[in-house]
């Protein structure tokens, strides 16, 4: 009897492969590069949020920070990618340095705000800090 249940688990998953009906998820760069260079306040705590000047970012409390909370960033998109179909299923902030990558989740941006989500699902808005 058991050799009977492996034949059919091995038929029907081997199916499923051969088939190609697996989710592929990869990254790929997206096509909005960098986010507006300025200070990005936050809604939170007005004397912290997040400072970008070209590829550089870097978060800031009681408006102050160091070089070691400078990283490089880039946004990448999230894709699953399922027979000829592609969806995108995210939009992220990646962070690095040299010795660390930090992942937000980009929930929301435009010019003048965004709301980012870190991994633990906590939510924070940053508002573009006008001249």
């Amino acid at each position: 009897m058991s050799l009977f249940l492996l034949f059919i688990l091995f038929w029907v998953f081997g199916n499923f492969i051969l088939k190609g009906d697996s989710v592929i998820k990869y990254s790929k760069l997206n096509k909005q590069k960098i986010i507006q260079k300025g200070e990005w306040i936050s809604s939170e705590d007005t004397l912290s949020g997040i400072s970008i000047r070209g590829n550089k970012i870097a978060f800031f409390k009681n408006m102050e920070f160091t070089s070691d909370d400078i990283y490089e960033y880039l946004i990448i998109d999230s894709i699953y990618k399922h027979k000829k179909d592609q969806k995108k299923v995210g939009e992220f902030l990646m962070m690095k340095d040299f010795s660390d990558t930090i992942y937000y989740q980009i929930i929301r941006k435009n010019d003048s705000n965004f709301v980012l989500k870190n991994n633990r699902n906590k939510q924070e808005t940053f508002n573009l800090k006008m001249k």
